[in-house]
């Protein structure tokens, strides 16, 4: 398992208090194609989140400490209030990270960070073996979100090669060929990509039909 230290919190949205836990250490082996990695002692991605138990803020312990105008606390409210929820509710993975990309959108993080939610919601439904349909729901709103922070400029000169690939990746695994292709093409327009960048992307565009 993850190792695991005691965390007090208070909620930035109704300013509960109460107590969770930091990963303060974990094993990874390998990396899947999307990035997805295989945690050799057990998913810590859960316990990266943190659940109000009052009121349902999923966040990471950064977010416990913003400080939020008045109007965007009103405004995750107003998401808060939308969702199913009792006090003291168990949040699985899956469910933990698109809830955080959710109230993210409403928060006003941006579009990198609620895809990059997306993404890791991805991760941990193929982790707990929910059924297809809730990966793939996750993986387009990633695949839209990055390719909004692109739009945006969101990443750095570095960064934008290993997108690219990422979307050449998800798009591959939604079944969309063309756009995988376009993706995975773009690379070749950048300048000193990592080579084991260039490998995985010949090794995924070569599973395209």
């Amino acid at each position: 398992m993850p190792e695991l230290s005691p965390k007090s919190l208070k909620c930035p949205i109704c300013m509960r208090d109460f107590e969770s836990q930091l990963v303060i250490g974990y094993r990874v082996g390998e990396k899947e194609a999307d990035f997805c990695p295989r945690y050799l002692d057990g998913n810590p991605l859960p316990s990266f989140l943190h659940v109000c138990p009052a009121c349902g803020f999923v966040g990471f312990e950064a977010d416990y400490r913003a400080k939020l105008e008045p109007e965007k606390v009103e405004s995750v409210k107003r998401v808060l209030a939308g969702l199913a929820w009792q006090e003291n509710q168990v949040l699985g993975g899956p469910e933990r990270y698109r809830r955080a990309a959710l109230i993210g959108m409403y928060w006003g993080k941006k579009s990198a960070q609620i895809a990059d939610l997306y993404l890791q919601a991805t991760w941990c439904s193929r982790m707990d073996g929910e059924p297809e349909a809730e990966e793939r729901g996750a993986r387009k709103k990633a695949v839209k979100y990055f390719e909004l922070a692109l739009a945006s400029e969101e990443f750095s000169d570095v960064d934008t090669p290993v997108v690219h690939y990422l979307l050449g990746e998800l798009y591959r695994r939604l079944g969309d060929a063309g756009k995988a292709r376009q993706h995975f093409s773009s690379l070749d327009n950048f300048q000193n990509v990592d080579k084991w960048l260039m490998e995985w992307r010949d090794k995924q565009a070569a599973l395209l039909k």
